[in-house]
């Protein structure tokens, strides 16, 4: 692991084609150090990257539309919801010969569309 560690610190890349000699020699600099240093640039692409993207939004969306927020890690909420889904369609599925509605068969399809869109 240590290896790794050396080996990571001495190939060391900086963004813009920046050498390490110019940043400090990656040596000189303890795994701490590296890791906050990486981040902070991380940061500074990620920064830079949703500049580019609102500029060219702007650009091409006057409107200034919205879109549904959509996170990309399922929350405590969104897995209720899946789960009382998951629920919804087993009741329907379980019930499909007693009440034979296709009202409630065209529903059941439409949450297992739901939750197969994932």
């Amino acid at each position: 692991m240590e290896n790794a560690r050396e080996g990571l610190i001495r190939h060391e890349t900086h963004p813009r084609g920046a050498s390490a000699a110019e940043g400090g020699a990656p040596g000189d600099m303890c795994l701490g150090e590296y890791v906050d240093r990486i981040a902070k640039e991380l940061h500074e692409r990620v920064e830079h990257q949703r500049a580019v993207l609102r500029k060219a939004l702007g650009e091409s969306d006057a409107g200034g539309g919205k879109i549904p927020y959509c996170p990309l890690v399922d929350c405590a909420r969104i897995e209720r919801l899946r789960s009382a889904i998951r629920e919804t369609v087993g009741v329907l599925e379980e019930t499909r010969s007693a009440f034979k509605s296709k009202r409630l068969e065209v529903m059941r399809r439409k949450l297992c569309e739901i939750l197969a869109e994932r």
